[in-house]
């Protein structure tokens, strides 16, 4: 690897120091590091780039920070399979599984060749307006339906390889990856899916309907989602990551399927994601 990318959360406190002894690291050992703009002024350093330039140049990507972070980066690979290294800055995540004291060694290692790792699904998502293609994004995690400011429920159809799935009224429905299944979802009493299982969550976020529940779908169908008539104006958002919004309305749609894209996450040999689950969420106290 000639060229490691560094991208870093600016707003930790850790961040800058973390930074300089990585790129003094990379150096001794005639290795390129390549740092967006942030993350260099962070460090007190020159020659930042475009974060974009970053992910698209870098052999192996640094991310220093936690799982929002890495999730940001993600969209940016663009279908590179630059593996990512997520280095977390605070407890534990799930994706950024690595301490720094962990990173060193872990870079001595990747450097030999020696290192696992898993690729991990993305849904990509298109919102379409009057019949017209609109936008499109990527998302490692979810793309959510949600109410937005108002008060009122939102009703989503949802449809499944042309065929009705349901009308789901709610405040909202997450689409989610096994990677996204820890997130938000389970925050709403979806399953856990293991990260790399081929397939996609659909979760409503408290429905009218008590017997409405979650259900795990193949990730090889095309999900169509529209806002049924009784919602007005601009009567919904849709997120992508918790990071995209857009404005919705009964014209719009939304297309879900799995993406050509992935994302390669280096996996930690310090941990496993069973490990993982019983400590965040504390099983077994």
């Amino acid at each position: 690897m000639e060229k490691i990318g560094i991208v870093a959360n600016t707003q930790s406190p850790m961040a800058g120091e973390a930074v300089a002894r990585l790129v003094g690291w990379l150096r001794e050992r005639k290795i390129a590091p390549l740092l967006d703009q942030d993350t260099a002024e962070a460090a007190g350093l020159d020659g930042g780039m475009e974060k974009s330039a970053v992910a698209q140049e870098a052999d192996l990507v640094v991310v220093l920070g936690g799982d929002g972070t890495l999730i940001g980066l993600s969209r940016l690979l663009e279908g590179r399979k630059a593996p990512v290294l997520g280095v977390n800055l605070g407890s534990l995540g799930f994706l950024t599984e690595f301490t720094l004291d962990d990173m060193f060694p872990a870079l001595e290692k990747i450097l030999e060749g020696d290192f696992t790792y898993e690729d991990r699904i993305m849904l990509a998502a298109e919102i379409s307006f009057d019949g017209k293609k609109g936008v499109s994004y990527t998302a490692l995690n979810d793309v959510l339906i949600h109410r937005g400011s108002t008060s009122q429920l939102v009703t989503v159809r949802v449809e499944v390889d042309g065929e009705l799935l349901n009308h789901y009224t709610s405040d909202g429905l997450i689409i989610s990856t096994p990677t996204g299944s820890t997130a938000y979802n389970l925050s709403a009493n979806g399953p856990i899916v293991y990260p790399s299982l081929n397939a996609i969550i659909i979760t409503p976020i408290c429905p009218q309907t008590l017997s409405i529940r979650p259900i795990v779908i193949p990730d090889n169908v095309t999900i169509r989602l529209s806002l049924t008539p009784r919602a007005k104006g601009n009567a919904a958002q849709a997120t992508l990551d918790g990071q995209v919004v857009f404005g919705l309305d009964t014209r719009s749609r939304i297309t879900i399927r799995r993406s050509e894209d992935i994302t390669r996450i280096i996996q930690s040999p310090y941990t496993n994601y069973y490990s993982l689950l019983r400590g965040k969420l504390r099983w077994g106290e």
